[in-house]
């Protein structure tokens, strides 16, 4: 490390050449003002937000013949995706560049300037300097840095990029380049540089022609055909490879990782396979984890086409649902029949914007109606990637800004964040939306996916924004109506790659996602993961061939009761469609069934706002809360598997619990809803405790979750006004004694509970009336069963 030459010190001035608000990355050919360069001295160049720098700036490396020297500034950049422009500047990370590979190690997320100088003689104190200016998300990936380097280098640097396939036949042997050569490869190097990628091409093309063995060209060659996702990328790699396998050894993983994700895996692991036998040196920790993750792919892949997979076939979803626009991203409702979709394309009947929401209903014989384009939430603006609350009423989706409008009508704080839309019965519309806050920053959020109680939202998110890698992470609804910060989702699912596009089954206990970091067919895979006991996400499982290519796979949904599954693909056209697939019992969700009814009072048989709760009878777990409103009633998804406990309170009344198993529960069922009523808390009132459970024969409170217990204990907490006496009865089993001195014996057992959740003692009366006051005859087990109860007596 050493100090720039005094003669041609680089100021801040030069890192901040052009720094135009409206400039940022460009694709494909640019023209001579396309950066806007200010073609005049550096040091002429200002902006309005430029700090000046501190402290001598640093060289990479002593200044020589055809040297490098490199003056870095970190960016930190809000909205990075649109370009908003210069934040501000830091100070060189000198101690951080100890080579010419460690600096870019340090530059991840930074949109980085930089001014190069070009020694032209071996006297560096007569060199020419010219200041160039560059702005780029750098990638770290070992290959990139060839867009930082130019060949006059002294020091030569090949880092590999991905695609590549070993050609066999005749090639031929590695050359030192002639002068012409020499001359387009500079000219290809110094149009890459500059984003000209048809212009490198043409350059890199004509040094090979000049001289076919020129090792580097061919790498070069390579990269650019990458760049542009060129499938002649694997052959142009092979070629490269071949003149100098033991040059770039990170080149060999790179061509495994393009056969994989083109669907080679034979071919994949034969390449793996060589670069073995080659026994070349160790790989950097970057490298050696992206092998260890091909290799992982490689294999899976190769065993899961080993077994082969007939057993489902995707086929269109019936119906007129799908048309010559593309279809994706959609949401089911809780009963499953009806589903709201993106739709995008140009020239589309009732079309608002780019993406628009539709809905579409599925018909008795399975058949789905023609979209109709939603009210009220689509704007000139894009939307997609909706997600539906099991009640139907709120709608949660991803709206991104566009470098022109912004986000339009409504306001947000990234590139793409989420937002909020109700639906309006009075006037049929769904309103526009509004931010959703907390959970958005100035990153990139994505993909939601809600509960079907509408507590729990799962979603992408990269706080380095868009096109970089994401995870999934989690949030809840807060009681004030807003959402906490979002955290990482807990147990196995996220990786140090990409997960995205979560879809959270109603049954609240099953995940699907789409991730390249799970060992998989290639690029994106769909995984299943189930909810632990403790809460925790485990081992994703791949859903296999059926499903899963070596393309990008993901929008998946499944069906309430599991049965089917639903995803966008482009299979059989050059668009999107939205297909189906029938899932293996393996990969299948909990069924769920939706109740709906309303919550009544009991006295004037007016409805109720009220909360209904399904909790897990073992775990005391909730699986589902919504809300119970006067005008539209309830919603809530009921797992077919599993014992629950059925909760629903409203302020002034008594609260109810209720044993659910299996789809049987004690609730009235009129025309396929439920009607609940509940008492007005009054002096006097009694109720049976319910969802209580003791010990056979004994006074003992189980170790499972105690849900009449609990409940009786946080509403005693919500009204401290109220004392309560607790009542016990038995059946006649027994002498007359002992049933009243076990009956007594549960109660006091009740009051202790109460008094661990802090109710006080002096509040709870107790008394046991052994098997005085049956409710039912004692003659058979189910009249017995009702006779052995714990009541509750009101006391004002």
């Amino acid at each position: 490390m050493q100090s720039t030459p005094a003669r041609h010190r680089f100021h801040q001035q030069n890192v901040a050449v052009a720094a135009n608000e409206q400039v940022g990355p460009f694709e494909g050919e640019l023209g001579q003002d396309a950066f806007r360069v200010f073609r005049g001295a550096s040091t002429d160049v200002r902006h309005p937000n430029l700090r000046p720098s501190r402290g001598e700036p640093r060289m990479l490396r002593p200044l020589c013949p055809n040297g490098l020297s490199v003056d870095v500034a970190k960016h930190r950049a809000h909205g990075r995706h649109f370009f908003q422009g210069i934040g501000d500047f830091e100070r060189p990370d000198v101690p951080r560049m100890p080579n010419l590979v460690a600096p870019f190690h340090m530059l991840e997320d930074a949109l980085v300037h930089v001014a190069m100088g070009v020694g032209k003689q071996s006297n560096v104190h007569v060199c020419e300097v010219l200041a160039k200016r560059r702005q780029m998300s750098v990638l770290l990936s070992e290959f990139n840095l060839m867009k930082w380097l130019s060949v006059a280098l002294t020091v030569c640097l090949w880092i590999p990029s991905s695609h590549g396939q070993s050609q066999s036949g005749h090639m031929p042997l590695p050359q030192d380049p002639g002068r012409a050569a020499r001359k387009a490869y500079d000219a290809a190097l110094e149009a890459y540089r500059f984003h000209a990628p048809n212009l490198a091409l043409e350059q890199v093309n004509r040094a090979i022609e000049k001289t076919p063995g020129f090792v580097d060209a061919w790498f070069l060659k390579a990269q650019i055909l990458r760049d542009q996702g060129s499938p002649a990328f694997g052959e142009t790699m092979g070629r490269a490879l071949d003149l100098g396998p033991d040059r770039f050894p990170a080149g060999w993983v790179h061509l495994a990782q393009f056969e994989w994700e083109r669907g080679a895996y034979v071919s994949g692991l034969d390449v793996l396979r060589e670069f073995d036998e080659l026994g070349l040196g160790p790989l950097d920790a970057g490298m050696a984890q992206t092998e260890s993750w091909v290799r992982a792919g490689l294999e899976f892949s190769t065993a899961q086409w080993a077994v082969g997979d007939e057993s489902s076939q995707s086929v269109p979803m019936p119906g007129a649902i799908n048309t010559l626009a593309d279809e994706y991203y959609g949401a089911l409702s809780l009963d499953g029949k009806d589903m709201i979709l993106t739709r995008a394309g140009r020239g589309l009947q009732q079309a608002v914007g780019g993406e628009d929401f539709y809905l579409s209903s599925m018909n008795d014989a399975g058949e789905w109606s023609p979209p109709v384009l939603l009210r009220g939430v689509n704007t000139r603006q894009n939307e997609g990637a909706p997600t539906w609350t099991g009640d139907g009423r709120t709608m949660i989706f991803t709206a991104c800004a566009s470098p022109r409008d912004g986000y339009g009508r409504r306001r947000g704080k990234g590139s793409c964040d989420l937002f909020e839309t109700t639906w309006d019965p009075a006037r049929g519309e769904w309103s526009v939306g509004r931010n959703l806050g907390a959970p958005n920053s100035a990153g990139w959020e994505s993909q939601p996916s809600v509960s079907a109680d509408g507590q729990t939202l799962v979603f992408a998110q990269s706080s380095r924004g868009r096109n970089k890698p994401s995870d999934l992470v989690m949030c809840r609804r807060m009681s004030s109506g807003g959402w906490s910060q979002p955290e990482p989702l807990p147990g196995l699912v996220n990786t140090p790659y990409t997960e995205e596009s979560p879809f959270l089954h109603p049954d609240g206990q099953t995940l699907y996602f789409s991730s390249d970091g799970h060992p998989g067919f290639g690029q994106l895979d769909v995984f299943v993961s189930r909810l632990q006991a403790d809460g925790t996400w485990g081992e994703p499982k791949n859903l296999g061939p059926a499903i899963n290519s070596h393309g990008r796979d993901n929008s998946l949904m499944v069906s309430p009761d599991g049965s089917l599954a639903y995803f966008a693909t482009t299979r059989g056209s050059d668009h999107l469609d939205l297909w189906q697939i029938s899932l293996h019992d393996d990969v299948k969700p909990i069924e769920v069934s939706v109740l709906s009814g309303r919550v009544l009072d009991h006295v004037s048989g007016q409805p109720l706002n009220a909360e209904v709760a399904l909790v897990n009878a073992q775990t005391g777990a909730r699986v589902a809360r919504v809300e119970s409103t006067v005008g539209q009633g309830f919603a809530i998804p009921l797992p077919e598997e599993g014992d629950y406990t059925f909760e629903v309170s409203a302020q002034g009344f008594v609260f109810k619990v209720e044993s659910y198993s299996q789809g049987t529960s004690g609730a009235e069922v009129t025309n396929d809803e439920v009607n609940i009523w509940l008492t007005p808390i009054e002096d006097g009132v009694v109720f049976t405790l319910e969802a209580i459970q003791f010990e056979t024969g004994k006074s003992l409170l189980r170790s499972s979750y105690q849900g009449g217990c609990e409940r009786l204990a946080s509403w005693m907490l919500a009204h401290p006004d109220v004392r309560v006496r607790v009542e016990g009865h038995t059946d006649n089993v027994g002498s007359a004694a002992s049933n009243k001195a076990l009956s007594l014996e549960r109660a006091q057992a009740v009051r202790l509970f109460l008094e661990s959740r802090g109710v006080a003692a002096s509040r709870v009366d107790v008394l046991g009336l052994g098997d005085s006051m049956p409710v039912a005859g004692n003659e058979t087990e189910e009249g017995r069963s009702a006779n052995r109860r714990v009541e509750v007596v009101i006391d004002l």
